[in-house]
């Protein structure tokens, strides 16, 4: 199993588990707490009063009509209640005086028994559009908040007994409830009791109404906001999946901000702020569209511009400048939100059906159980239902998105494995490819070797032929035509084996040191320079390396100082020589030099020979082959050879 797939399994499992502990433990919430700890009331009394004001009054004792009297014809109801919605668009309804309910329960005694943290009245839920007020013992103990539409009807009513109870005796709880007309009003069953037993289900209900879509709603805005920062970085490479990921975090805020709204309301007029809400649902709906567009990789432009066009429609439509309130046909626009999620579901059917993917899936499944959970909801808001149920859309969304997040991360992760294996497949080519270049290097040093053998061989070869073998052939003629007595046969042989080793010394390595070749030098003449009766002085000092100094620049070194003392034993008469060397720049340059001095008879070079192995010509090529400088200066009683040699050479 791949790492990526691995990681998919294991987030989809802990998304499982912690929607399971969120099912458990709201199904615990729901439920109330356990029995014998709090009482229930689940009977009350309702009497519908003609009073045309919608603000509470500050104590039943000064309300405007008869809830006191004792002729007031109350009549007894179950709770939860619920009480009828008609959809009315005639006349100006939020200048209409309202319909006014008040119900009426006792708390027994044993539910306000002392405790440490004292009695508590809890309510889970109610709803209306209008006012609420809660009165104990005839004193207002809470009342609703904000405007009339979205004043905190979706958090429960927590109220402290503390100072209210006394041991022993009743307390008759009245709950005011100003509606406006058409639009009903619904109240759940109230608990009364320790708030030890009564806290944890209230929290609970509490965090699945409300403060859990607001956590996870601001979460995944978070998220939309990271999303928007990275499409704003990258919109030149035309992918907006960045762009729908915020689009769906913001709209998906929108439409659930009517489940968030505390008990001070908004500072937006309760037509807009449904408006906006719509809005949010609906653009939440296009956005999931051509997100799944871009996850099917199918492209549906004129569907996409239909859907487009019916949402703008029904957005123009329901803006508030015309028409009936909001409030009274909020029944009506959600109905009106069907056809686009129907279109949406059966795009993620067919995507499924067409992928065969777990991601693909889930997201049909869930699409597919947002209708029953959307009807839920529609049913709970029409008073069809129970109110103690809890409005599901919310979760709906939120899990879409969830979902979308879980499918995009598998999509992100098999585009890493993707990357992954390319990159293994490069460095396996790579590989390749660099077995093939130290292959063909090594063809390359092998030529190159051949290469530097054979001309090392052809450099030998013509060394040989000139020098060893030009001295031979001399030799050689010397005895065939006889001139023995006129030629130093000794010496001319001599000369020919000097050459020899001459030319083996200037294969050895010299590390790039003339002082080293020089002492060759020294030692394959000496004895020579001895047997023609000259003294050798050897006055050299410390040089830097030669870099250039190889075999053949070695060589052509020898040749020019053996020709240099060939001539001085020839030529010159002297009984002296001596050999210097030292550091001497020449026009700017760093270089060497090896000075030859003698005691002998002034060189001449008009009677210099010009041509030869032995001539000035030769010495003056092989001078040019090193970029060295020769140079004859007489001295008094003698003459100087200098050899310049630079430390670095300007080319080939």
């Amino acid at each position: 199993m791949t790492q990526p797939l691995l990681q998919g399994r294991v987030l989809l499992v802990s998304a499982g588990l912690v929607a399971l502990a969120m099912l458990l433990a709201g199904a615990f919430g729901l439920r109330g707490p356990a029995a014998g700890e709090a009482v229930q009331l689940r009977q009350a009394q309702l009497w519908r009063s003609d009073s045309p004001h919608w603000a509470p009054p500050a104590a039943l004792a000064s309300a405007d009509d008869a809830v006191l009297d004792a002729s007031t014809p109350w009549s007894d109801v179950d709770l939860p209640y619920g009480g009828d919605r008609a959809v009315s668009g005639s006349g100006d309804l939020a200048a209409a005086p309202p319909e006014v309910r008040w119900f009426r329960a006792v708390v027994p005694p044993e539910a306000l028994a002392p405790t440490p943290q004292g009695a508590r009245l809890y309510i889970p839920r109610w709803q209306t559009v209008g006012t609420v007020a809660v009165y104990v013992d005839g004193k207002l103990a809470w009342q609703t908040r904000g405007s009339r539409v979205w004043n905190s009807f979706n958090r429960p009513v927590w109220l402290d007994l503390g100072g209210l109870a006394q041991p022993g005796r009743p307390l008759q709880v009245h709950v005011r409830m100003a509606s406006q007309q058409g639009v009903g009003g619904a109240l759940s069953s109230l608990w009364a009791g320790p708030a030890e037993s009564l806290r944890l289900s209230w929290r609970l209900r509490s965090l699945l109404q409300a403060d859990l879509v607001v956590y996870t709603a601001g979460s995944y805005l978070v998220l939309g906001l990271f999303a928007l920062a990275l499409w704003t970085l990258q919109r030149r490479r035309g992918d907006v999946v960045f762009l729908l990921f915020f689009l769906m975090s913001l709209c998906q805020l929108l439409g659930s901000l009517q489940f968030m709204v505390d008990g001070e309301g908004l500072a937006l007029s309760d037509g807009w702020f449904s408006w906006l809400t719509l809005a949010g649902l609906m653009g939440a709906t296009v956005a999931a569209f051509h997100f799944l567009c871009l996850m099917q990789r199918r492209r549906r432009p004129w569907l996409g511009r239909v859907l487009q066009g019916y949402v703008g429609t029904v957005l123009l439509v329901a803006v508030p400048l015309w028409g009936p309130a909001h409030e009274t046909i909020l029944p009506l626009l959600r109905l009106l939100m069907v056809p686009p999620e129907i279109l949406v579901l059966c795009m993620a059917v067919a995507g499924a059906w067409r992928m065969r993917d777990g991601g693909s899936t889930m997201l049909a499944v869930w699409m597919l159980l947002s209708f029953p959970i959307g009807f839920h909801d529609l049913a709970l808001q029409s008073y069809l239902i129970s109110m103690e149920s809890i409005y599901l859309t919310p979760y709906v969304y939120l899990g879409l998105f969830t979902l979308f997040l879980l499918v995009a991360y598998r999509r992100y992760n098999g585009a890493l494995a993707v990357a992954e294996n390319a990159n293994l497949h490069l460095a396996e080519r790579l590989k390749a490819q660099e077995a093939e270049l130290a292959q063909a290097h090594e063809r390359l040093l092998a030529v190159e070797r051949e290469q530097t053998l054979m001309q090392e061989r052809q450099r030998l070869m013509r060394e040989m032929h000139d020098g060893v073998g030009s001295s031979l052939m001399s030799a050689l003629r010397v005895v065939e035509f006889n001139q023995a007595g006129t030629v130093d046969l000794v010496q001319l042989l001599q000369e020919c084996i000097d050459d020899l080793k001459l030319s083996i010394d200037s294969l050895e390595p010299l590390d790039c040191d003339l002082l080293a070749l020089l002492a060759g030098l020294r030692y394959r003449l000496g004895p020579r320079l001895e047997g023609a009766g000259l003294r050798l002085h050897w006055e050299v000092s410390d040089l830097p390396a030669l870099p250039w100094l190889d075999a053949q620049a070695a060589l052509h070194v020898l040749r020019i100082l053996q020709e240099v003392l060939t001539n001085i034993i020839k030529h010159s008469g002297a009984r002296e020589i001596t050999v210097r060397t030292a550091q001497a720049p020449l026009e700017g340059r760093a270089g060497v030099q090896v000075l030859v001095e003698d005691d002998g008879h002034p060189f001449d070079r008009a009677r210099a020979p010009t041509e030869g192995r032995k001539g000035l010509a030769n010495m003056r090529t092989r001078a040019l082959a090193l970029q060295a400088r020769l140079d004859w200066a007489p001295l008094a009683g003698g003459n100087r050879f200098t050899l310049w040699m630079p430390l670095e050479r300007a080319g080939p």
